[in-house]
């Protein structure tokens, strides 16, 4: 058994996207299969437990009074860090200036409150620490208690700090430049540095290649004790039944159903990918089109809401948009309906979506970048073993192509699906588990991990 800290700036029920879902389900699932977990995290306003620390921390001149709340969840110990700006609200606010501050009070109250613990409790065995934003509390645990640390990174930020940042949080020795870029402190301080998928380890390379040592990786996993199929309201009819009832519901006749869900943005999403190849199928193959049903759910960026909502009014009978978060229940009952889910990213450090439409039987189609294309197994590469279609990113002629591939073979080759619905399920239920992801950080924590190579590419 290890003795397990764990440094979170995001922790359920305290959510912004994807990385409370990953650090939570990491925390508990570790607990599960023998070890003891906490996770200090800045509690955002979330106040719960037992007030068991408080302490003063100098900063900025004056005195900042922090206490610890202690709450046991599903066997996992959180210490949530509360002060004045520390429970605002907006988890990585208020501003610039405000997410900074709290990522500078949280370090140094996480010394305290591991001197507390250590005196009463003894020395943790690891640090993990996710992300940049826990990187001065890492850097400071790491400085005074020289714990082994792994540093996961989700996703890379490429930020820069004010180096006058590190020497408010008592780490000057860490900055000799103006500008301090966090993710390769945190990676210069850790033991082991992870991200969330092989392919995206090496499409950042030019970041990594400067760990090449301890640089790895550790696949998230897909948490289908909820996207399950059993757990729809439609459970006991055919999928071709449930999709019926979802598209009526949704003021569309049925129809071959495609989704897109995620965040409208210009970054990363791949959204106007997915609408230049709607508009192309529209105009250049309408008979196909006319069978085919599009729902295109998501918000953020106001033109690429404003083009999607333009293009469902040209098309009101093919095309639903729907610029609302949705409940993750009726998500489910989506994937549980639709035949096909639609991932088409410029880049995905690993991507749940297509992990959540296998878990409940829908197909994706999705460019072949970093997760996305180390968890489905493409059509064209292995039509035994497939569970969806890759295609290259950025190109909508080609996601137009997959798109009218996919739904030809639903009329001309239904087992086929039905072959690669079974085979979606599979993978993500066995391969794809939180359990191998933390066997697999174990190994990380011991140092005893396969590392890239440079030279063996």
């Amino acid at each position: 058994m290890m003795k397990i800290l764990m440094l979170g700036f995001e922790y359920l029920p305290v959510k912004v996207g994807g990385l409370a879902e990953a650090i939570t389900s990491i925390a508990e699932t570790l607990t599960k299969i023998g070890n003891e977990v906490w996770v200090f995290t800045p509690s955002h306003g979330h106040i719960e437990g037992e007030k068991i620390f408080e302490t003063n921390i100098v900063i900025y001149g004056g005195k900042e009074r922090i206490k610890v709340y202690e709450r046991a969840q599903n066997g996992v110990r959180v210490f949530a860090f509360s002060s004045n700006l520390l429970n605002n609200k907006d988890v990585y606010g208020p501003g610039w200036e405000g997410m900074l501050g709290k990522a500078v009070q949280f370090g140094k109250a996480s010394v305290g409150l591991l001197n507390y613990l250590i005196e009463k409790e003894g020395k943790p065995d690891i640090l993990h620490f996710h992300d940049w934003h826990t990187v001065f509390a890492a850097a400071l645990i790491k400085k005074y208690f020289q714990l082994p640390a792994t540093f996961t990174i989700h996703r890379l930020n490429k930020s820069k700090i004010p180096a006058h940042y590190f020497h408010t949080a008592h780490l000057g020795e860490l900055a000799p430049y103006p500008d301090i870029d966090p993710e390769y402190v945190g990676a210069y301080i850790a033991d082991v540095v992870t991200t969330v998928s092989k392919s995206y380890l090496w499409e950042e390379w030019d970041f990594y290649r400067n760990f090449e040592g301890k640089a790895t990786y550790v696949y998230n996993g897909i948490a289908c004790d909820f996207w399950n199929e059993k757990l729809l309201e439609n459970k006991d009819l055919p999928r071709e039944e449930r999709r019926r009832k979802i598209l009526e519901t949704l003021g569309l006749s049925d129809g071959i159903a495609f989704m897109f869900i995620g965040r409208f943005d210009k970054g990363q999403k791949g959204v106007d990918t997915l609408l230049k190849a709607v508009e192309d199928i529209a105009e250049n193959n309408p008979t196909e089109f006319s069978k085919m049903r599009f729902l295109i759910i998501g918000k953020g960026d106001p033109e690429l809401e404003k083009w999607a909502h333009a293009l469902g009014s040209r098309y009101p009978e093919n095309i639903k948009v729907i610029t609302e978060m949705l409940k993750r229940e009726f998500t489910r009952e989506l994937y549980g309906s639709v035949d096909f889910v639609i991932v088409p990213s410029y880049f995905e450090p690993f991507g749940l979506v297509q992990m959540e439409a296998m878990c409940l039987g829908a197909i994706p189609i999705g460019s072949a970048v970093g997760g996305i294309k180390d968890t489905i197994i493409s059509l064209d590469e292995d039509e035994e073993k497939a569970t969806g279609l890759l295609v290259p990113p950025r190109d909508p002629n080609a996601l137009a192509g997959a798109i009218l591939k996919m739904s030809q073979l639903r009329e001309k080759d239904p087992e086929l699906l039905s072959k690669m619905r079974k085979n979606g399920k599979r993978r993500s239920k066995e391969d794809f588990t939180w359990e191998n992801a933390c066997k697999r950080y174990i190994k990380a924590y011991r140092n005893d991990i396969d590392k890239a190579v440079e030279f063996l590419r």
